[in-house]
Parts: structure tokens; C-alpha cells; sequence
């Protein structure tokens, strides 16, 4: 059963992310919970979600501007390594019921006030946005929506707004993964099915390419923001069902 569940899940995420620039790892985290315990299931799901930025960074690669990505991509990281690291001693319940009501506020403020809420994309934003995002990638593999709010602001184009967000994931999800290994949270165990979750994704990323093409960045960005929306109503419901 876990097999068709990591395929078909992975499929979902694939063609979410590829779409809206995030929300792989939410569409996962939805799924691997109720299979694998609170240390595994963000572990195997920051493996498969790997594959897919990789690609896609690859894909977008001429957008990619450094500037954008390495600070982020550093801040980024570090919190979320120390956040790995911190998670054990952590009420996971509570946090992710906060961590769903901040998300609920933060698209309905997006949504409702349009252009007077555009984010501005300096170093204050670009550092709260990557630090948070960081943590929540930590705790619960789910840092894309804080980190696509940031990247809507300093991109124009959709390819950059994508080429940019997946290479920092890609980075920062390779480099939180040995502090996965070392505290035992992955294991060789998880090898076949990030194998499976990997295939499944790219697959997923082939349909979300087809509709991506279709889109315009304003689409892009109600999308972003409404989907910003659901994933904190999914994480309560998850938490207090």
C-alpha cells in the first residue's frame, strides 16, 4: 500500500510544484504521515522533492541569477539544519497548528489586498522569508510558501520566478540531507521508495510543464497565493482531525 501511495502521491506533488513553484513536499507530507513515523516522512519527502527541483532548476538553468539564490540558499539552510536538529525536543502538534493559522492569515492578506500587500523584495524581506521558510523545511519539509512569496516579488518573468525557487530548493534540500542521515531520521531503508517517489515526480512534472506553458505570471501569482491558503487549511485539518 505505501508503494501506490508515495507513486500516486508523488505524481500530485510533481505537477503542483512544476505549476505553482511549490507544494511538493505538502502533497507529500499529506500522504507519508500515515505511514511512516514524524522523522522518516519529511525525510523521504525531502529526497523525492530533490529530484524534482534538481530538474527543474536544470530545465529553467538560463534564469538562474546568483544574487537571488545565495544568500537565501544560506540562511535558508542553516535554519533549517538547526531546526532538524531541535525537532526532537519540539511539540511538532502545536507548532504545525501555528504554523497553519500563519499561513491562512498570510494568503488571505495577499489575496484581499492585492497590490497594496506586495511583498518588497529587500534584504529584511529576503532574510525573514528564507529563515522562516528554513524552519518550517525543518519541522515539516514545507518551506516553499513563505520562499514563493519572496520570489514573486524579485522576479518578473515566471521561468526566473521558477528557475530561481527550485535551485534553492535543490540546495538546500541536498544540503539538510546529511543531517537527516546523521540523526537517523533516512536510512537505506528509504532508498527504493525515494527511487519510486523520484520517477513518480518527474512524471508528475511532464503534466504540470503542459499547463505551466499556458500560464502568465499574474495566473502564477494567484495561484501561489491561494495554494498558500490551502496548505495552512490542510495542515490544521491534518492536525485536528
Amino acid at each position: 500500500m505505501i508503494w501506490l501511495a508515495v507513486g500516486l502521491s508523488s505524481v500530485a506533488a510533481g505537477f503542483l510544484q512544476t505549476v505553482t513553484g511549490f507544494g511538493a513536499a505538502t502533497v507529500l507530507m499529506l500522504v507519508l504521515p500515515y505511514f511512516l513515523d514524524m522523522a522518516a516522512a519529511p525525510a523521504l519527502s525531502s529526497s523525492i522533492c530533490m529530484g524534482l527541483a534538481a530538474s527543474l532548476a536544470l530545465r529553467f538553468r538560463r534564469a538562474i541569477r546568483p544574487r537571488l539564490v545565495l544568500l537565501p540558499s544560506l540562511i535558508y539552510t542553516v535554519t533549517s539544519v538547526v531546526a532538524i536538529r531541535l525537532a526532537a525536543g519540539a511539540d511538532l502538534r502545536l507548532l504545525s497548528i501555528a504554523f497553519g493559522v500563519f499561513l491562512i492569515l498570510l494568503s488571505g492578506y495577499f489575496l484581499f489586498f492585492g497590490a497594496k500587500a506586495a511583498l518588497k523584495g529587500g534584504p529584511l524581506s529576503m532574510a525573514v522569508c528564507s529563515a522562516v521558510s528554513g524552519v518550517c523545511a525543518g519541522l515539516f519539509s514545507i518551506g516553499g510558501p513563505t520562499m514563493a512569496l519572496y520570489y514573486l516579488a524579485v522576479t518578473e518573468r515566471k521561468e526566473e520566478y521558477l528557475a530561481n525557487i527550485q535551485f534553492l530548493f535543490a540546495v538546500t534540500y541536498a544540503a539538510g540531507l546529511p543531517a537527516r542521515i546523521s540523526s537517523g531520521a533516512y536510512t537505506a531503508a528509504l532508498l527504493p521508495m525515494t527511487a519510486l517517489g523520484i520517477a513518480a515526480i518527474l512524471a508528475g512534472r511532464q503534466l504540470g510543464l503542459r499547463v505551466s506553458e499556458r500560464l502568465d505570471v499574474e495566473r502564477v501569482k494567484t495561484l501561489v497565493f491561494l495554494y498558500v491558503g490551502i496548505t495552512g487549511v490542510l495542515t490544521l485539518v491534518q492536525q485536528l482531525g
